[in-house]
């Protein structure tokens, strides 16, 4: 039962109940209609969104998984269990299985599992040469970051167990970034929609008008 108990963790939305909480703000209906950190900055304020950021990634990511292995789980529990930390997220169980990114819970993960090079290594590479000087949309980038990652495991011999974890979590964020919290219209405008949240992780093309709107 402990995959489900994790489950149920990662699918407290701290996002939602901070930006119900200081300002009214449904985030499901606002911005990216994200639970996530970086809609809650749009949306709500830098501080409060940091806020959650960390909690997503230090808390739900890092410390869950740094717990986790603490149990001495078989390789395989273990998988269901890290697993089922980026499924609470994404698709949380008290939002009707909606949710965030998977982004910062899944780097959390990473770190705990060890691979903190990689994750600097993508993080000065994609994030800060890449998004601050070259071309600024995190969305892109992230895409960019998830098919290398496997790449860099690759290069520093990393264990099969970790490797699975890693490319499995992946899998996840790519699919979140399909269904979205609105599965059903990424076949309104297919496949423009659907190229749009594979790259851009979003479904229009303008950043500006995506996060502007609101329902």
């Amino acid at each position: 039962m402990s995959f489900v108990l994790v489950y149920l963790f990662a699918s407290v939305p701290i996002g939602y109940i901070v930006s119900n909480w200081l300002n009214k703000t449904d985030i499901l209906k606002t911005g990216s209609k994200s639970s996530g950190a970086a809609n809650v900055i749009a949306n709500v304020g830098p501080l409060w969104g940091v806020l959650v950021g960390v909690i997503d990634l230090v808390c739900k990511g890092y410390l869950c998984t740094l717990f986790l292995h603490q149990l001495n789980l078989s390789e395989l529990y273990l998988y269901f269990c890290v697993i089922a930390l980026i499924i609470g997220h994404n698709w949380s169980a008290f939002l009707i299985f909606k949710g965030g990114r998977g982004v910062l819970t899944s780097i959390g993960v990473f770190c705990a599992l060890g691979l903190y090079i990689e994750v600097l290594i993508l993080f000065a590479l994609l994030v800060v040469i890449g998004r601050l000087l070259i071309y600024k949309d995190s969305g892109f980038w992230t895409l960019i970051a998830i098919i290398f990652l496997p790449f860099l495991m690759i290069g520093f011999d990393r264990e099969l167990n970790v490797f699975l974890i890693v490319t499995s979590i992946l899998f996840l964020v790519i699919l979140k970034r399909i269904l979205s919290n609105s599965p059903s219209t990424v076949l309104s405008r297919f496949p423009y929609t659907l190229i749009n949240r594979i790259i851009w992780d979003r479904d229009i093309l303008n950043k500006e008008k995506w996060l502007e709107q609101q329902i």
